[in-house]
């Protein structure tokens, strides 16, 4: 199956295609077997005594990771593209979108191999199970005199036999909470959050159902009547048809809602501020499918799009729930790095949790892991002109609709002025030659 069918399946309500393996590097390694076959895994050779800076990105669609040494502990020293204060640890947590530098220091006992393995993490019942998924390379110290060589791979003379590193229970989530909150910044003078922000926003991020009709009676929990979509704020994202201009094209043209939604041919709505609905966020009942749960269902199919000035300083407090699954949520902003103030477990309470706030050396990251039945409070800087999406990482929640779209308005300055398109800038629905693009090019059907 491509991934532009599991789009459409995912957007039409069928989340039955689940990841039956994982790779690093693109190689599944010995713990799978194809056709019969043992897989070859990923083999980093070193040599002792040297340190090796471990550039490490979750390209999955689905899971975060732990990722463990055997043997070996790392040191984090930037994530996403931004420096972080040196952390030591034996164990990264890695969700998709996440892009973390490590150093790797080749200071094992040189007479053996050490698995380099990856494990898939998932929330814990009652959230829909899938078969657990585990991975796992080799670190290889670089052959000495009384090494031997089997087909061309170096096996130890000394030791034979590869040591396998101590791996995190699956649905442990808590691991990745403590090693999120231990990344902490360089403090430098111009990488110091904002004081104060402008804008303020609560967002929930959740599940509900739209009816498969497209009418607003219909049946919920689990009905073929219905269709699951992630929302944010209550509201899921409906993409403009490829027959519409594109949203930043339709900024550039309409400069302001109604005449941006004019131009582009599409009905726009403003992401609320605050969730549509309160209730207890984080409590576990909801889970299930059942008849607690499906009152808080019930959503809409709207171009959500929430706009600010340049150079307003936004704050957004990103709370997960637990309607009918209680996942975390690596939130990847596009345009922009997000200072991380703070997170915490249960739901966000501003009377008590603002205090936590580190308003001295926060990371500073493009991707943001929300906390199983938890939040993170974060704050950016709208300086980068133009349309911005907002999204879930994981692919499934970014097909149902948990998506919306920043709007950042010109500056007052030539060079914090959106520039126009390019005169030869293809149009949706078909390229130069006028030919039409594969349906995958679109976001929705």
């Amino acid at each position: 199956m491509d991934l532009a069918q599991l789009d459409r399946n995912t957007m039409d309500g069928f989340l039955v295609d689940v990841p039956t393996g994982s790779t690093i590097n693109g190689k599944l390694g010995d713990l799978y077997s194809c056709s019969g076959a043992a897989q070859d895994g990923f083999v980093l050779e070193v040599e002792p005594g040297k340190t090796y800076l471990l550039r490490l990105m979750n390209a999955a669609l689905f899971s975060e990771y732990y990722l463990k040494v055997a043997g070996h502990r790392m040191t984090v020293v930037a994530s996403d593209a931004n420096y972080v204060r040196p952390y030591t640890t034996d164990v990264v947590a890695i969700a998709p979108g996440e892009t973390m530098d490590v150093l790797l220091p080749a200071d094992a006992p040189p007479g053996r191999s050490y698995y380099m393995a990856a494990l898939a993490i998932q929330a814990p019942e009652p959230d829909v199970q899938v078969p657990p998924t585990i991975t796992r390379g080799i670190v290889q110290y670089r052959s000495s005199s009384s090494d031997v060589a089997v087909d061309g791979v170096v096996v130890p003379a000394a030791d034979p036999a590869v040591v396998m590193p101590d791996m995190p229970d699956q649905h442990d989530t808590t691991i990745s909470f403590h090693f999120h909150g231990n990344l902490s910044s360089l403090r430098r003078r111009h990488r110091v959050p904002p004081a104060r922000a402008d804008d303020h926003m609560l967002v929930t991020l959740s599940l509900g159902s739209v009816c498969r009709d497209g009418g607003r009676a219909c049946a919920r929990s689990d009905s073929d009547e219905s269709i699951i979509v992630g929302t944010m704020n209550d509201v899921s994202f409906r993409a403009p048809t490829a027959a519409a201009m594109p949203l930043l094209e339709a900024h550039y043209y309409g400069r302001g809602d109604m005449a941006m939604a004019a131009a582009a041919g599409v009905e726009l709505r403003a992401l609320p501020d605050a969730p549509l609905r309160v209730f207890n966020f984080t409590d576990p009942a909801y889970i299930p499918y059942g008849p607690k749960e499906a009152p808080l269902e019930p959503t809409e199919k709207q171009t959500t799009v929430r706009r600010f000035r340049h150079g307003a300083v936004v704050e957004v407090v990103f709370q997960d729930t637990a309607v009918m699954q209680s996942d975390s949520n690596p939130m990847h902003l596009h345009g922009h790095d997000m200072f991380v103030l703070a997170h915490g477990l249960g739901n966000y309470d501003a009377a008590r949790d603002v205090a936590t706030y580190n308003l001295l050396d926060p990371p500073l990251k493009n991707t943001v892991v929300v906390p199983r039945l938890g939040w993170v409070a974060v704050r950016f800087v709208a300086d980068n002109p133009g349309t911005w999406y907002i999204h879930c990482h994981f692919d499934f929640h970014l097909s149902m609709g948990m998506v919306a779209v920043f709007i950042v308005e010109d500056g007052s300055s030539a060079d914090t002025y959106l520039p126009p398109p390019p005169a030869d800038l293809p149009k949706c629905g078909s390229n130069k030659g006028g030919l039409y693009l594969p349906e995958e090019f679109y976001l929705q059907k």
